[in-house]
């Protein structure tokens, strides 16, 4: 019987919404445009294919790739497996939590630890990461999960645990990783063993006794085995360095367990010294085979060794070898990258994907990436998969792409986007880019600016339909294209518009600055004044800055603009004349190399300046504060607003336009006293003085990043990075979770001016949600955020 629209393999329904998803939210830009993880494919139907990336999101498609559903399970997905015998259920690891579903992935239930053993969910840090404290005080790290191919209800999982004690006078904790075992298909849980090594990977020996299993772990500490109850290292080649990676498969002629082995220097080993190796052995480890010998007869002569990023065989034909590849010097100009296979375990090698330097393989079709940046923007694969059944299908994922061979790699088939006629491209559903907002052209609501990190910015010209570079050879500089953090268009001369771009991305996340002098950013401010297909640089004057902000002065004329940009590191920066000259507009400011991140212009013409926390240690009171200043003459000065009690980390304000006086203040929680502790001092707080005094109006949400105003209807909007946004119908005071949009990073959220009930959520990582601005009251959700896990 062929399957229907939405359905599983077993006729399940899995999605009622055409762009793949269970609610009524949909998503706009051009797909892909961040590393993508984990490829996963369903060994009972290879259809069902899922992915995750690093920025939280995982993904699931049920036709082959044609569209995808974004998931969220409260953080990264480390890695998916599945039931043999069932194709229906699917096991997922987080680091806190592994998951279950019974339905392909729909809906997921917590399995380890017990829901039962829960007693909170407390969100910490800069991008909120959730820790799950239980009754014990062990924290739980899940590193894998091996399910038995005889037995579905038997589970072995390895987890890290960390044991804290607080004593008077100090702190106390100890590391160990435990393997547990279920025999109900994780319902319940029995320790085994506690291990003191290093490890992230185990596998069963499906040839030993369904009751009495040989179980592998593998890791930085090596291979080690249990054998009849008894644990015992497994001796590695001698001249293997660090291993990198372990596969496993069975020989369905000899019966034969292999385990092969990446050791050496790689990607995820850059310090590993030993050039790249792959090895095997068919008897546990008694005896190995270096199965790269012939890779090694196709570089220069001379040249480095090939680095090897990733193997992957199938599991019931593991003669199928397919290895990621760099640094292949095959002249003295060209280096290739991609991956090479094997039918026969090594003996030969086909190089089945061969970018050279900038010219993609011949045998992929083109993607938005490929054709803007060229193939070594997303590098050879970090991970692939091949199907456990079918040697001939393989998927990869790299920094901004996932693809698929069918045919054993003769031809490659990119699955993040697709060409819409005439226009730019459109995502199937795999979201992995940064965004910081929208622009819409006053003169043609069509015409769409998007703002990103990695990406730079992307232009529309259909409404969001689909998507195009808009930093191509057109007057940016080269080094600024990575980031455009900011676009305004001048509401009174069509095609006149400005933008902030440059080459520091992800401001202001503390990764970016906490190892970095602010002195060295670069990038600056451009204008356009034909729409944005030419960009001139008008910054030249105040040198290289990371700007990441900017407002007008909408009082001022057309042929002379008043602008204003928040420099991050430097301060504030101020042009009367449309960017012809600028100075700097300091003072008052404390400290140096101030954070400035951004600028609120009231109705009455007052200025606000929210600098950024130069700090993530939890302190406060200290060099280190996020700080608010006012200025009421035009930058000319700048006077400090006292922020709430115990916060230090403003991230947004708005002004109320009907009242100037009346402010809302987003920000950012720091660390609590211990790490089982809630952030503190984050939320939304409210002044009705004009910063003079301030109430908490949310604290529930710890970590709030932009607060935003639909000035037509006097909604005001909130975004942050708890899986939530948020709305408020009484200007502020009281605030609802929009149901539906559930993505672990949010940013921003914007009003469609093109549909009153439609709102825009730009995200940190998971693209751009489009949806109901009331939310979705029947969407099936993954997760809802904090603490209703059962």
């Amino acid at each position: 019987m062929e399957r229907g629209e939405g359905e599983s393999s077993t006729g399940r329904t899995l999605y009622s919404n055409a762009n793949g998803r269970n609610d009524h939210w949909g998503f706009i830009g051009p797909g892909g445009g961040g590393a993508m993880f984990n490829p996963a494919i369903n060994p009972a139907d290879h259809e069902n294919v899922f992915v995750s990336c690093d920025m939280t999101g995982s993904f699931v498609t049920y036709d082959g790739g044609q569209k995808w559903r974004m998931f969220n399970l409260r953080g990264v997905t480390k890695f998916f497996d599945f039931d043999k015998n069932d194709g229906d259920i699917v096991y997922a690891g987080t680091s806190q939590i592994l998951y279950k579903s019974t339905d392909n992935g729909v809906s997921w239930k917590p399995i380890h630890p017990s829901p039962n053993d829960i007693i909170d969910i407390v969100s910490q840090g800069d991008h909120a990461d959730e820790r799950v404290i239980s009754k014990d005080s062990i924290l739980t790290n899940v590193e894998g999960i091996a399910v038995d191919p005889m037995d579905s209800q038997r589970l072995y999982l390895l987890s890290r645990k960390r044991k804290i004690d607080y004593w008077p006078r100090g702190r106390n904790q100890r590391f160990y990783m435990e393997l547990s075992v279920s025999l109900d298909g994780g319902e319940s849980w029995e320790v085994l063993d506690k291990l003191r090594f290093d490890l992230d990977n185990i596998f069963i020996d499906p040839n030993s006794p369904v009751d009495n299993r040989t179980i592998y772990v593998s890791g930085k500490d090596g291979l080690g085995v249990k054998i009849n109850g008894v644990w015992g290292n497994v001796n590695l080649p001698m001249d293997a360095g660090s291993i990198t990676k372990y596969v496993d498969g069975i020989d369905s002629i000899t019966q034969e367990h292999l385990i092969y082995i990446i050791t050496g220097k790689s990607y995820f080993n850059p310090g590993g010294g030993e050039d790249s190796k792959i090895y095997v052995t068919r008897n546990g480890g008694r005896s190995w085979r270096q199965v790269d010998f012939p890779l090694g007869k196709l570089k220069l002569e001379g040249a480095e060794d090939m680095e090897y990023r990733d193997i992957a065989v199938s599991y019931y034909h593991p003669e199928n070898i397919y290895l990621s590849y760099s640094n292949l010097k095959f002249s003295q100009d060209s280096i290739a990258i991609g991956v090479a296979r094997s039918k026969n375990y090594g003996e030969t090698w086909e190089l089945v994907w061969k970018d050279i330097n900038q010219t993609p393989t011949e045998n992929m079709d083109r993607g938005w990436l490929n054709e803007r940046f060229g193939p070594t923007w997303g590098e050879n694969p970090f991970h692939l998969s091949v199907s456990d059944n079918d040697p001939e299908l393989c998927f990869g994922t790299d920094f901004g792409r996932t693809v698929k061979t069918v045919d054993g790699g003769k031809t490659w088939k990119q699955l993040y986007t697709k060409k819409i006629k005439g226009n730019g491209w459109t995502s199937r559903g795999l979201q992995v880019t940064t965004g910081y907002m929208l622009a819409f052209d006053p003169f043609d609501r069509q015409h769409i600016f998007m703002a990103d990190t990695d990406t730079g910015l992307m232009e529309s010209q259909d409404g969001g339909k689909s998507w195009t570079s808009a930093t191509r050879n057109n007057g940016v500089p080269r080094h600024w294209v990575n980031t455009t953090y900011w676009v305004k268009f001048d509401p009174e001369v069509k095609n006149r518009l400005w933008a902030t771009m440059s080459a520091n991305h992800d401001l202001p996340r503390p990764k970016m600055w906490r190892n970095k002098d602010m002195s060295d950013y670069k990038g600056g401010v451009l204008t356009s004044e034909d729409g944005g297909k030419t960009w001139t640089v008008i910054s030249h004057g105040i040198g290289e800055i990371a700007p990441t902000h900017m407002v007008m002065d909408h009082g001022s004329t057309t042929e002379e603009r008043t602008l204003y940009v928040a420099a991050f590191g430097k301060g504030v920066y101020k042009t009367v004349d449309g960017g012809k000259t600028w100075s700097l507009k300091n003072k008052g400011l404390e400290g140096d190399q101030p954070a400035a991140w951004r600028l609120t212009r009231s109705k009455k013409g007052d200025l606000y300046l929210v600098v950024f926390r130069k700090s993530d240690d939890g302190s406060i009171g200290n060099d280190g504060d996020g700080l608010l200043y006012k200025s009421t003459d035009g930058a000319e000065t700048w006077k400090k607003i006292s922020l709430p009690e115990n916060v230090n980390g403003p991230s947004s304000l708005v002004v109320d336009p009907t009242k100037p006086d009346r402010l809302l203040l987003s920000a950012w929680g720091r660390y609590g006293r211990t790490e089982f502790s809630e952030n503190v001092g984050g939320g939304i707080y409210l002044s009705e003085d004009d910063g003079k005094t301030w109430q908490s109006v949310m604290t529930d949400d710890q970590h709030i990043h932009d607060l935003t105003i639909d000035e037509k209807s006097g909604i005001y909007y909130a975004a942050g990075f708890n899986s939530a946004a948020y709305r408020s119908m009484d200007r502020g005071y009281s605030w609802e979770r929009i149901k539906g949009y559930n993505f672990k990073w949010g940013k921003r959220v914007q009003p469609d001016p093109l549909d009153s009930e439609k709102i825009y959520i730009v995200t940190f990582g998971g693209g751009i949600w489009h949806g109901p601005s009331r939310g979705d009251k029947d969407a099936l959700e993954d997760i809802v955020p904090r603490k209703q896990l059962n």
